[in-house]
């Protein structure tokens, strides 16, 4: 399928108004997924989509004649991994603000593809140009999974029309990079993964666990226990505002504190070795 035709056609689509109730949501439509975005960065994130919706509520709380930019509709007519109905491919910040608004329909633009047309879609239409920009982490997820769309998981070249710069220019990231995805596309064996580390629109592990996969010293893959992912992120986050408030040496002071009382760990020296990237480096004189 010509992807870019399809963007074309959503935008010069005459727009409908469609309840709000009978547009579906599938998480394998939304490239905003939280759990790739770096801890240290998830507040912000998080606070920065409050205030978009927010704001989007109250300019349609303000007058019933306000309509918002439509969104964009997969009409996906025949049962495929997923019961057949009208999917959002673009605007879910928009579909909630009219929600909390207590609009019963919401303009739309709607067009007829198949399942695997609108995850491809998905990944294109919200990485450049929006009101709200995505976290780097989750543009570099979606050209990962636009990649290994185009190129049937590394088994092809890249198609007639596309090229490293033009992949780069639609995610906003480096042709470097999107050189190294290629070369990383056929290595990846999916099994080896844990099922949270896979996209569920392609079934393809995320860019992030990959790159990790070869980096031993980073231990942030899922985990099967997800009650303890949450509680210990919900510690990571209140670490990362104790240290964004410290310097240095009173950080490596701290932890080496928390190190030395960590009597009942299972594994001390293995705590004391995570910790120890926390601290500044050793001084070292300057030679004469």
């Amino acid at each position: 399928m010509n992807y870019d035709a399809a963007l074309e056609q959503f935008r010069r689509n005459p727009q409908q108004l469609l309840p709000t109730n009978d547009v579906r949501l599938a998480d394998a439509l939304q490239p905003r997924v939280a759990r790739i975005v770096p801890i240290r960065d998830k507040g912000r994130i998080e606070q920065s989509r409050d205030q978009h919706i927010a704001t989007l509520r109250l300019a349609l709380e303000a007058s019933e004649q306000t309509q918002l930019d439509p969104v964009w509709i997969a009409s996906i007519e025949h049962a495929e991994p997923v019961a057949a109905g009208l999917y959002l491919v673009d605007g879910h910040h928009r579909l909630t603000a009219y929600r909390l608004a207590g609009r019963d329909v919401i303009p739309a633009s709607i067009l007829p593809m198949d399942w695997h047309a609108a995850v491809a879609v998905s990944k294109l239409v919200n990485c450049t140009g929006r009101s709200l920009a995505l976290h780097k982490e989750q543009c570099l997820d979606a050209a990962w999974q636009y990649l290994a769309i185009l190129t049937h998981r590394g088994a092809n070249e890249l198609p007639k029309g596309e090229s490293l710069r033009s992949v780069a220019g639609r995610f906003g990231i480096s042709k470097n990079t999107v050189s190294s995805m290629l070369t990383y596309l056929p290595r990846v064996v999916p099994t080896e993964f844990h099922s949270l580390a896979i996209d569920p629109g392609n079934g393809w592990p995320r860019w992030r666990y990959v790159r990790e996969a070869n980096r031993p010293w980073q231990t942030s893959l899922p985990t099967s226990d997800q009650q303890l992912d949450r509680d210990a992120e919900r510690v990571a986050r209140n670490i990362v505002k104790l240290v964004d408030g410290s310097s240095p040496a009173v950080r490596a002071r701290a932890l080496e504190m928390l190190a030395n009382d960590e009597v009942d760990a299972t594994d001390q020296l293995a705590s004391v070795e995570l910790l120890a990237r926390f601290s500044p480096a050793p001084y070292l004189p300057c030679p004469n």
